[in-house]
């Protein structure tokens, strides 16, 4: 049987919720109350900036996966994240499909590590999973899950390190460094958005034409600060995709003497719809109808990198991992 590893899709959640519903009411494996409404769990895993991926088995969703940072600022370097797997697939190799793309997608976004803070002691099966995939029981909580036939039962944090896995690429630099200018480091998110047509947003601002985006504020991580900022500038809203790269272009701002390393992350999004809310007033949004015409408008240059690498990845995206049992 092949499992094919896919972003989530709008046309997914129903699918989801059934089986959130089911892993939920078995009352073994997660905190969630059975009555958790649907609002809550499409909040849980499929939140505008949430990493969601879903494996299709036989051309039918039987799971799904969420991928964070474990903590916000000096803590988003290690990597958390949620599975779920229908319990009429239990047995078929979907769980360790969705552990080892999981485990690959934290490497390329840059995470050191993964860690699991609560994995029910009892689970026995997702317990085993996770020693497979070489993730360490770090420690037990005592009593920490009301199981729902065999009362309170441990939880463990469990920890797998990334480092033995291929380094993510390089980061590609685009500029000089030049003297005279002292260096801040500016971290960024980009959104790759595209339409029915294929058009690419882009938005121009009295600086220049850039993909929409900007700095990642305190306690953000790079898909947040996408989906935020473009429905800032485009009064659209999104759902990030696929992790598309990152770029280091050197700045200098003239008029506050000052030179900025901004480092970029960018990120594929679909189009979920129009936001009620207005583009702030210098943004103009427009439609570039080509990665061509998108680097004869772009600015910097790690915007233009950038969009001729999402191009390159299209063909093997958003149905990217096939694993074999």
């Amino acid at each position: 049987m092949s499992v094919k590893l896919r972003p989530v899709r709008s046309a997914d959640a129903d699918t989801i919720w059934r089986i959130f519903h089911q892993v939920v009411a078995a009352g073994d494996s997660y905190v969630f109350a059975t009555a958790t409404s649907r609002a809550d769990a499409e909040q849980y895993f499929l939140m505008p900036g949430i990493t969601t991926f879903v494996p299709e088995a036989d051309g039918e969703v039987a799971g799904f996966y969420k991928l964070i940072p474990n903590r916000r600022d000096r803590g988003a370097h290690v990597a958390n994240a949620s599975f779920m797997v229908d319990p009429t697939s239990a047995g078929r190799g979907i769980g360790y499909a969705l552990g080892r793309h999981c485990l690959e997608q934290a490497r390329l976004r840059g995470y050191l590590a993964l860690q699991f803070n609560f994995v029910v002691s009892t689970h026995a099966r997702a317990v085993a999973l996770w020693q497979r995939l070489r993730f360490a029981i770090l420690a037990a909580v005592p009593r920490a899950f009301r199981h729902a036939t065999l009362g309170d039962v441990d939880a463990f944090v469990m920890y797998r390190s990334l480092e033995d896995l291929p380094s993510p690429p390089a980061m590609t630099t685009f500029g000089e460094r030049a003297s005279g200018y002292s260096w801040v480091p500016r971290p960024s998110a980009y959104a790759i958005v595209s339409d029915e047509g294929d058009r690419i947003a882009l938005v121009s601002t009295p600086r220049g034409t850039f993909l929409p985006g900007g700095g990642i504020d305190p306690g953000e991580w790079a898909e947040i600060t996408a989906v935020r900022e473009t429905r800032e500038e485009c009064a659209l809203d999104i759902r990030t995709t696929w992790f598309v790269g990152r770029a280091l272009d050197l700045v200098v701002d003239e008029e506050e003497g000052q030179g900025f390393e901004k480092v970029s992350t960018f990120v594929a999004a679909d189009i979920v719809g129009r936001a009620a809310v207005e583009p702030q007033m210098d943004h103009v949004t427009i439609w570039a109808a080509s990665v061509e015409d998108a680097a004869r408008r772009l600015t910097r240059q790690g915007h233009i990198w950038a969009v001729k690498e999402w191009q390159r990845a299209r063909a093997s995206w958003p149905e990217t991992t096939t694993f074999e049992r």
